[in-house]
């Protein structure tokens, strides 16, 4: 797996409340942390981003694997989740999912 490349997986309840759960892990290089950015997840239409920023932490001297997870309400309508981590302004990882290839909960 590549530095801050999210594997991401998507879990979908259709029953009520239906939510959707985004799950992702990534690799962190040593010397850096990734942080939540706030705000988010934020939707627009039927799209949720879920954004990290990339930052320096010297307290992190191993590189490591890191996972997180959201979970947020949905309609039940199709849905894109896309997950980002960001550094400098530029995107260095993302994943897309779409919830009808959602694995039911």
């Amino acid at each position: 797996m590549n530095d801050y490349k999210p594997y991401s997986y998507l879990y979908k309840k259709t029953s009520e409340p239906a939510k959707l759960t985004s799950c992702f892990v990534v690799m962190v290089p040593a010397g850096k942390k990734i942080t939540f950015r706030s705000g988010d997840p934020s939707t627009s239409g039927n799209e949720t981003h879920i954004r990290y920023d990339v930052s320096n932490d010297s307290s992190q001297l191993r590189d490591r694997q890191e996972e997180h997870e959201h979970e947020f309400a949905w309609d039940g309508n199709p849905h894109d989740v896309v997950v980002e981590i960001i550094s400098g302004g530029n995107v260095k990882g993302h994943s897309t999912l779409n919830s009808d290839e959602a694995d039911e909960l």
